[in-house]
């Protein structure tokens, strides 16, 4: 992937930082970062370890998921 996916998604900002691991498949994992009282408050999303990708586009999509899911799960 040439550049990072970055999107903003209820306020948070989601980095998406998957990596390829030594077996050479992708693991999912992605940074949620959101503004609140002025401070940035920053959480790291990643799958259980069991949980990797032949592609990076893979891994790509199931960081963007889990990060929405964590947003969703964690608003008031």
């Amino acid at each position: 992937m040439n550049e990072p996916v970055d999107i903003e998604y209820r306020g948070h900002f989601i980095a998406v930082q998957t990596y390829e691991s030594d077996s050479k498949q992708w693991r999912p994992k992605a940074l949620v970062s959101i503004y609140h009282a002025g401070a940035l408050q920053q959480t790291i999303v990643s799958a259980p370890v069991d949980v990797r990708f032949d592609s990076e586009e893979e891994a790509v999509t199931y960081s963007l998921a889990a990060a929405k899911k964590w947003i969703d799960d964690h608003e008031p």
